[in-house]
């Protein structure tokens, strides 16, 4: 194997195992880069981090939603399994309305 297929194979298996996004709040006054994030981290677990990394008020609880599809994030699913590396996403309060 040469030195640019092993370093190649080693970038796929670090791709794998990481992803890297951009999240805003709702309002769109913060906004972050988050830079290698575990693919297997609870996306609810990412959102409260998030928060934090945003000065949120933390007595709120938040979802992430998926720019491109508008979906909500799956707190309890992993991260990795529900958006593509380069994603924007929106941290935004939790409501259950009705």
């Amino acid at each position: 194997m040469s030195t640019l297929e092993s370093t190649v194979a080693t970038l796929d298996g670090a791709e794998t195992s990481v992803v890297s996004f951009e999240a805003a709040d709702v309002t769109g006054t913060h906004r972050v880069i988050a830079k290698q994030v575990q693919r297997d981290l609870p996306a609810g677990a990412v959102a409260k981090s998030l928060a934090v990394r945003m000065s949120m008020p933390q007595n709120v609880p938040w979802a992430l939603r998926d720019d491109s599809t508008s979906a909500y994030l799956d707190e309890s699913r992993p991260i990795g399994d529900q958006i593509k590396p380069g994603a924007k996403v929106t941290l935004t309060p939790k409501t259950h309305l009705g």
